[in-house]
């Protein structure tokens, strides 16, 4: 009896076993069954599972593996799939076979948002109302968006966070992803997601990157084509990472240096986006006006509308690499120009370049195809005017720079300081400037210059060294530079023309007419190398101070100064010794 009483008791224990076996088995297939109905009924989409489902237990969900939800029909492409789907469920829901979706987690999802030829999106679940809300934990996820009618395509790849999908149509994502290269933080609330391919949905995001931020309120639509309208805000402690982070890809320090920052209201259509009453700040330089970017094509292409009350061009000078007085030999960032193209104008109450300013100017800068042409206009403060136009062309090789400078009424210390770094000369009047070169870096460029260049002051001097007084003192020895007779040249007016092939200036007949002295200067400048080799010819009241013309050559910040006499430097005693004779010698 007792024997009967165990084998029975045994046998029901074993066919407990048997159905909590068979349960666990059969259990996640019956989620994923009621999940399946539960996707049909509220979505009106499928959800199928390729690898398999397995229940876990700590916590209690059901992992579905290789797991896709459909798309609009079974033609289309798959509106969702994931490596993983892991849903948590009660024993309760296990049992029922019906799981209540309101949150799951998916291990390398990717999600298709499609619009057809047609117009029709596939995140658009027209006659089913989902009943709750849904939260999405991803992990790896990617986005990707394309648009039929026009093959607009874009993709957000390694997303991680939470996408909260409301009972009220609206979404929500908070986390990260990759956006041009750049991990950038995501914050981001869609109203309706029903109605951005209708009328449009109130969008607010925010992106925040170690490159720089960007932020947006206003409307998303795609029913005509993805576009954006609203208020944007865009910033980043430099222009390069900040820009490709938007697109633009440009390489890193490249371009204008100092944090950028953008305000305006954006209107974008596809890749094209335009940002209207805009007010732009990059380093020091600050303008309002209107703002685009076309992205369509590989090549972008910025353009700006920008007035300003002060244009400062040093930002945009890229940094040669000079240092100690000598010409630099970093390589210019000639490629840049090939990145994208550029329409530009500026109107400026006053222009700003290295110590000069001018009054009200005009600027225009065009770029395309890798070659730059820049114009500008400005009024002096004087009345004087001031023209520049130059152009680079990175499409040959080596590269090709041109600059031609206009002046006329113009201050000379200011002007040449900026443009030369020479603060010597000062008085009014014009300059006019027309010089190639060709290279990479500065010092190429430097060597390869050629052009023509005039100058015609008046009422000035040439500060640092007393010209009357280095003649009269190479009567008696040979002088150790400028300094040997300190002080100023006064002038009532200096005109000369020179002509410049491969970095060495030429000029035979520049003129310095001074209250009592006047000098007649010809010879070479060396200006890749920085040197003289120039005759001086001195006379006062019309007679010479000597007999003989006066030699400066070396460099030109100290160059050897001494008489036009054969053998001077080798025999000095000679040399002077000769140049006590009344008649003029001729030199070598």
């Amino acid at each position: 009896m007792y024997d009967r009483r165990l084998v029975a008791g045994g046998a029901a224990v074993g066919l407990v076993a048997v159905a909590i076996i068979a349960f666990v088995l059969a259990a996640p297939r019956l989620a994923a069954s009621g999940l399946n109905g539960l996707a049909q009924q509220q979505l009106g989409r499928s959800v199928i599972v390729r690898g398999g489902t397995h229940l876990e237990f700590s916590p209690l969900s059901i992992r579905l593996d290789d797991a896709v939800l459909s798309g609009v029909d079974a033609r289309d492409d798959s509106f969702a799939m994931a490596r993983s789907a892991i849903i948590p469920v009660t024993l309760g829901q296990l049992f029922g076979g019906t799981p209540q979706l309101s949150e799951v987690s998916l291990v390398s999802p990717e999600f298709a948002l499609l619009i057809s030829e047609r117009g029709e999106a596939n995140w658009d679940f027209r006659g089913f109302t989902p009943t709750g809300a849904l939260r999405i934990r991803m992990e790896q996820g990617r986005f990707r968006y394309f648009d039929a009618r026009n093959n607009q395509s874009m993709t957000l790849a390694q997303a991680d966070g939470t996408l909260d999908l409301r009972a009220d149509g609206g979404a929500s994502f908070a986390g990260s992803a990759v956006i041009n290269g750049r991990l950038v933080r995501i914050d981001a609330d869609l109203k309706s997601l029903a109605r951005v391919n209708a009328d449009g949905s109130p969008l607010e995001l925010a992106l925040a990157a170690e490159a720089g931020s960007a932020s947006f309120s206003g409307r998303l639509s795609t029913a005509q084509v993805l576009s954006l309208a609203g208020p944007v805000s865009l910033s980043g402690p430099v222009p390069g990472p900040a820009l490709h982070l938007l697109g633009l890809a440009l390489p890193d320090g490249a371009g204008a240096a100092g944090p950028i920052t953008i305000d305006g209201a954006l209107d974008s259509a596809g890749r094209a986006f335009a940002i209207r009453n805009a007010t732009l700040g990059l380093g020091a330089f600050r303008a309002a006006g209107e703002l685009g970017a076309d992205l369509r094509s590989d090549q972008p292409k910025l353009q700006a509308n920008l007035t300003a009350d002060t244009l400062w061009l040093d930002p945009f000078v890229p940094a040669s690499g000079a240092k100690g007085g000598d010409w630099g030999r970093v390589t210019l960032p000639f490629g840049l120009l090939k990145t994208f193209d550029i329409e530009a104008a500026i109107e400026a109450r006053s222009m700003v370049f290295g110590g000069f300013a001018s009054g009200p100017a005009s600027l225009k800068a065009t770029l395309t195809g890798g070659k730059l042409e820049v114009v500008s206009t400005a009024r002096l403060a004087n009345g004087g005017t001031l023209g520049f136009a130059a152009t680079a062309d990175a499409t040959v090789l080596p590269p090709a720079a041109t600059l031609k400078i206009d002046a006329a009424d113009a201050e000379a210390q200011p002007l040449l300081a900026a443009l030369t770094g020479a603060s010597h000369l000062t008085g009014t009047g014009s300059f006019a400037v027309d010089l190639s070169a060709t290279g990479t870096t500065q010092e190429e460029l430097a060597g390869t210059l050629k052009g023509t260049a005039s100058v015609a002051l008046r009422d000035g001097s040439i500060s640092g060294a007393d010209f009357t007084g280095l003649v009269l003192a190479a009567k008696q020895k040979i002088l150790a530079g400028w300094s040997e007779a300190p002080g100023s040249t006064p002038f009532t007016s200096l005109e000369g023309q020179a002509t410049i092939e491969d970095g060495i200036a030429s000029f035979r007949d520049l003129r310095i007419v001074g209250p009592v002295t006047s000098f007649m200067v010809e010879g070479l400048i060396d200006v890749l190398r920085q040197a003289v080799a120039v005759l001086v010819t001195a006379s006062a009241n019309g007679q010479p101070l000597l007999p003989v013309a006066v030699i400066a050559r070396g460099p030109w910040a100290g160059p050897q100064i001494y008489p036009d006499i054969p053998n001077i430097l080798t025999n000095p005693e000679g040399g002077f010794s000769r140049l006590q004779d009344a008649e003029p010698l001729q030199g070598n």
